[in-house]
C-alpha cells in the first residue's frame, strides 16, 4: 500500500471513529435525559431501554412517559440528533468498506506486520519480466523476499503467480518505501527497473540505509553500469551483455547450456549452484577438503570450488586444500541440502 493510500485509509478511520463517538455521545445524553425525566420511579435500565427504542425508531412501547412538555421536546431532539448521528456513522462505515476496501486494508496491514518480522530477506525492486524471473528463483530456493512495484497491473499478476510473497505498492527510489520493505534488516536488494536514474537513486538510498546490504542492479548500458558501481552497487548486470553471451554459448557450446537449463528448470531435483560462507565459529573452518564429508549434509552435494578470503577461486580443489574462515564453498545441490550445509558452515547467521 502506498503512503497516499495509507494516509487516506487513516483519514477514513478517523472519520469513522468521530462518527461512532458522536453516536455514543447522543446515546449517553439520551440515557441521562430519560433518567432525569423519568424520576426516581424509573431505573437506569429503563432509561437505556427508552433511549434504544427512540434511536432505533422501533416504537415498541414507552417505559418512561413522554407526555410532559419536557419529555416531548427531549424525545424530538433526541430523534433528530440520533437519526443524524446514526445515518452519518452508517455512511462512514459504508465508505470504509467500499472506498477504503476494508478487506484489502486489513490484508495489507497483516502483510506489513509480516514484513516487519522479516530478517535477512531479499528485496526485489520492479516486477516486470526481469523482476519476475528473479522472484521465481528466490522462491524456488526458499528465500524470503519482498517486492516493490508501482504498477497495479503487475501487482495483480504477482498476487496470482506468487500469492505467498509480500508485495508493496510504491516507488523503490523513495526512502520511506525502502524502509517499509525492511531494507535495514535485509540481506540483499536487486533493482530490476529499466530506468537507470531510478536504479541509481535506489542504489544510493539502499547503501545509505543499510551499509552492509548486498546491492545488485540492472543497467541498460556500460555507462550506467559504471555509475551504479560508483554509487555502491556490489553487482551490476546488463541484460544485453548477458543475452549476447547466452547467444554465443548456444552457438558454440549447446551441451553446456542445455545442462545448465536442465538444472535450473528441473522442478523435481531443483539443483542449484550456491556459495556457502565459512565463518570462524564453524566446525568446517580449518579442515581440508577431504574431511568435509559433504554427503552428511545432503545427498548429491558436490563441491565445485573454494573461494578464498582474498577472492581467489580454486576450481576442483585438491583433497589437501585447507578451508579457512572467511572463505566460500561453491557447491551444487538441492536447496534443502545447501541449507543444511549453510547452517553448519555459518552457524552464527542461523542463531542470530
Amino acid at each position: 500500500m502506498s503512503q497516499q493510500e495509507d494516509n487516506e485509509l487513516k483519514r477514513l478511520q478517523r472519520r469513522i471513529t468521530f462518527a461512532a463517538l458522536m453516536l455514543a455521545g447522543v446515546f449517553v445524553i439520551g440515557v441521562v435525559g430519560y433518567h432525569v425525566i423519568g424520576g426516581p420511579e424509573h431505573s437506569w435500565l429503563d432509561a437505556i431501554y427508552m433511549t434504544t427504542v427512540v434511536l432505533t425508531t422501533t416504537g415498541i412501547r414507552e417505559v418512561v412517559p413522554t407526555t410532559s412538555t419536557a419529555g416531548a421536546i427531549f424525545t424530538t431532539a433526541l430523534l433528530l440528533f440520533g437519526a443524524t448521528a446514526a445515518v452519518y456513522t452508517l455512511s462512514m462505515i459504508t465508505a470504509f468498506v467500499v472506498e477504503g476496501d476494508m478487506t484489502k486494508g486489513f490484508r495489507r496491514r497483516r502483510m506489513q506486520k509480516r514484513i516487519d518480522s522479516m530478517q535477512g530477506h531479499f528485496i526485489v525492486c520492479g516486477a516486470g519480466q526481469t523482476g519476475t524471473s528473479v522472484l521465481r528463483e528466490l522462491t524456488l530456493t526458499d528465500r524470503e523476499c519482498v517486492v516493490i512495484e508501482h504498477s497495479h497491473e503487475h501487482i495483480s499478476e504477482l498476487s496470482h503467480a506468487f500469492p505467498a510473497v509480500a508485495v508493496l505498492h510504491g516507488d523503490c527510489s523513495d526512502d520511506e518505501t525502502l524502509t517499509r520493505a525492511g531494507v535495514q534488516r535485509a540481506a540483499g536488494i536487486v533493482i530490476c527497473t529499466d530506468d537507470d536514474k531510478n536504479a541509481l537513486v535506489t542504489t544510493v538510498l539502499a547503501r545509505q540505509l543499510c551499509p552492509t546490504i548486498r546491492v545488485v542492479a540492472r543497467a541498460t548500458n556500460d555507462k550506467a553500469a559504471s555509475r551504479l558501481r560508483q554509487a555502491g552497487a556490489d553487482g551490476v548486470v546488463s541484460p544485453a551483455q548477458i543475452g549476447g553471451m547466452r547467444l554465443a554459448s548456444e552457438l558454440i557450446r549447446p551441451s553446456v547450456v542445455g545442462f545448465l537449463d536442465q538444472m535450473l528448470r528441473d522442478t523435481n531435483k531443483n539443483l542449484r549452484l550456491e556459495d556457502v560462507p565459512v565463518t570462524s565459529g564453524s566446525p568446517l573452518a580449518g579442515q581440508d577438503v577431504a574431511s568435509l564429508k559433504l554427503h552428511e549434509y545432503g545427498t548429491g552435494l558436490l563441491l565445485l570450488a573454494v573461494r578464498t578470503g582474498e577472492g581467489e577461486y580454486m576450481f576442483n580443489p585438491p583433497a589437501a586444500t585447507r578451508v579457512q574462515p572467511g572463505s566460500f564453498l561453491i557447491a551444487m545441490g538441492d536447496p534443502v541440502s545447501v541449507q543444511h550445509l549453510r547452517a553448519v558452515a555459518a552457524p552464527e547467521s542461523v542463531t542470530a
